[in-house]
């Protein structure tokens, strides 16, 4: 779960939350801590795997949307109140950026995290975060997959356009409430996380 959780925080809430001006801490479940303030655009922006410019991309380039998310064999359709689309959803562009969904991008600022992408093989990219983030994804039977052995996978389509999740109202009506959405997770014997249980509302005061 710590790459999910890393990318839904580099991903979505860095764009969303510097909008509002706030900082916010959230754990990377490894101890470390990934801040979302505004500071975090002066990270140099590093490959961590070698490219290859030769290789042809144009299988690769365009919108890419999560149809699938599973950890340790748990499918998750939602991670704290957002479905499972709008959590991993890359423009891939020619000139070896990647961008986010325009419905997204409206609410972020300019200091909201930048992506770039690379081709490690003509099989394989990398797509990289100005946050420091980093994931590999590989071309299988037309759709791009990651799966490590820590039971996360993520799987990727090909789409004519993004499914829109309203960003925006999501956090105006958790902010006018003064409540968080929480969702609890489930674990084995091993403390591995299996699945999410029923969300849950907390004032926050």
């Amino acid at each position: 779960m710590k790459k999910i959780l890393v990318f839904l925080t580099a991903c979505v809430f860095m764009s969303v939350m510097i909008s509002c001006g706030e900082k916010e801490e959230s754990s990377a479940g490894d101890g470390s801590v990934i801040s979302t303030s505004a500071d975090e655009s002066s990270l140099v922006q590093m490959e961590t795997h070698a490219y290859d410019n030769s290789i042809d991309k144009s299988i690769f380039v365009g919108k890419w949307e999560c149809y699938k998310l599973v950890t340790n064999d748990a499918e998750l359709t939602t991670i704290g109140g957002i479905p499972s689309y709008a959590i991993f959803q890359y423009d891939i562009r020619e000139d070896g950026t990647v961008a986010l969904p325009d419905f997204l991008m409206e609410i972020a600022d300019e200091n909201a995290t930048s992506y770039k992408w690379g081709t490690i093989s003509d099989t394989e990219i990398e797509i990289t975060g100005s946050d420091g983030s980093a994931i590999v994804y590989v071309m299988n039977d037309g759709n791009l997959e990651n799966i490590d052995t820590n039971g996360e996978e993520i799987y990727l389509k090909k789409v004519d356009e993004f499914q829109y999740f309203d960003f925006k109202t999501y956090y105006e009506e958790i902010a006018n409430q003064n409540q968080y959405v929480l969702t609890p997770v489930e674990t084995d014997a091993a403390g591995n996380i299996i699945g999410e249980g029923e969300p849950i509302t907390v004032n926050a005061n």
